[in-house]
């Protein structure tokens, strides 16, 4: 067994797995067989669990909390009839007990009827131990409705009996910020303060809720209320290297992000940092150096391949640029960015055709921006695609119904393949608009000076 326990200790389980080792049968009381169901279900050895209870409701047949624990593994295993049967058998013997509304609110849980489950945790009130629990899974269901004005008063609840509990402090910051209820954030987490003033993760927070707010001197001050509270508190150190470079004090970001990365596993999105701090400060040798580290720690990462391939756009050197786009697509080939940037570099270098298949790629993958469509026309110019074109252009302007670039574009094409008629509904258009192409698209179509009477 993977579970070890002290000689002396009082738990039942040593016992139970010694009667298991021997095919013994041996006498636990109803207390003690709760005890090891429970320990079994919370460490995922549902097998066991279910081992414990099959003797369990053989030595105490009618025990309404054994009876529970039954009922729980039998939603866990998905036989929800089977469950609802024996909570009506529970019910009966222990009508006031809170267990049995928490798990028929669990099986309508599961079953998206979240208002039912409500109605039941409601009503379960009147009759609850722990009302925290309750009060939880309340909001835990008004979550999931997105009613976050309910969710947060249940979990205002449940933190003011327990302030040490971090997963419902962070419901209860995830409603406020969702309901962009900063001020009411900071005020929760001042209330958890003012019990412990060096919970550094409270100050971690309270920075959050500060750079919310734009207050970023103030969101700096809690990260170093964070950092004394627990020194070795790397997610402070990266959020207060985020404030500083929203500071300008790029020096100073660069040593916290050092410090994180000192303290815990180098982390690839620190490095990302560094790398960007670097190139504010114009230490271009030394941003590329981090760049390169961040997509060595983290290869899945796009932010980090994307500024390693920005980095040699912004330095004209197009081929190495392509070069790291390549690899980066090895990784990810369903990357938006790493195909726009595919294809403006191809197009770039002259590559048309893989250039073209690029930009459909990138459409394909949902990125509609007009640059991409008109990018992608104008390789298929330069293809002489004017069917092709046309076809691309109709598509663009379900998306840019207003876009004079793209009908400027849509009209060239139609005179190259002498469908004037269609080529001159568009001019017309463009011309009662008052629309004039740019120059580039003049070198495209020459005969639009003509056209629209440039000299």
């Amino acid at each position: 067994m993977k579970n070890q326990f002290p000689e002396n200790s009082d738990s039942p389980i040593p016992r139970f797995e010694q009667m298991l080792k021997t095919n013994e049968v041996y006498f636990f009381d109803a207390e003690d067989f709760e005890c090891i169901i429970q320990y079994y279900i919370d460490s995922g050895e549902i097998n066991l669990a279910k081992k414990a209870l099959h003797l369990a409701t053989k030595q105490h047949p009618v025990h309404s909390d054994l009876l529970l624990l039954k009922s729980e593994l039998l939603i866990f295993d998905g036989a929800d009839e089977q469950a609802k049967l024996l909570l009506d058998v529970i019910e009966e013997l222990d009508p006031q007990n809170q267990e049995i509304f928490v798990q028929r609110a669990t099986i309508y849980s599961k079953n998206k009827e979240h208002a039912k489950a409500i109605e039941l945790l409601i009503e379960s009130l009147q009759y609850a131990d722990e009302l925290t629990e309750i009060w939880c899974l309340l909001g835990m269901e008004y979550m999931v409705l997105e009613d976050y004005e309910n969710a947060k008063e249940n979990f205002k609840l449940c933190l003011v009996e327990d302030p040490q509990d971090y997963q419902v402090m962070y419901n209860l910051l995830y409603c406020l910020e969702y309901l962009k209820e900063y001020e009411e954030a900071i005020s929760v987490l001042n209330s958890i303060l003012e019990k412990n003033p060096y919970n550094e993760i409270a100050w971690h927070e309270i920075g959050k809720q500060y750079l919310n707010l734009d207050r970023n001197e103030e969101a700096l001050s809690a990260f170093d209320f964070a950092i004394i509270s627990e020194d070795r508190f790397t997610g402070a150190y990266i959020e207060k290297g985020k404030v500083l470079e929203k500071l300008g004090r790029h020096n100073e970001a660069i040593e916290n992000y050092q410090i994180s990365n000192q303290l815990d596993d180098p982390s690839s999105y620190a490095y990302l940092r560094i790398g960007h701090c670097h190139q504010t400060l114009g230490n271009d040798i030394l941003a590329l150096q981090y760049f390169k580290k961040s997509v060595q720690e983290d290869p899945s990462s796009e932010k980090s391949w994307i500024a390693l391939i920005d980095f040699y756009i912004y330095s004209e050197d197009i081929e190495k640029a392509l070069y790291f786009t390549k690899e980066a697509l090895l990784i990810n080939s369903s990357s938006v960015g790493y195909n726009k940037r595919n294809a403006l570099l191809l197009q770039t270098l002259g590559h048309y055709t893989e250039a073209e298949i690029a930009y459909q790629n990138t459409i394909e993958l949902g990125n509609y921006e007009l640059e991409i469509w008109i990018e992608w026309m104008n390789t298929l110019i330069f293809l002489n695609e004017w069917e092709k074109l046309i076809k691309i252009g109709h598509q663009a302007k379900e998306f840019y119904p207003e876009a004079s670039e793209i009908d400027f574009r849509i009209a060239g094409s139609y005179r190259r393949i002498s469908r004037l008629n269609e080529a001159d509904y568009f001019i017309q258009d463009l011309k009662k608009n008052k629309k004039e192409p740019a120059d580039s698209l003049l070198k495209f179509f020459p005969e639009f000076k003509s056209i629209f009477n440039i000299s």
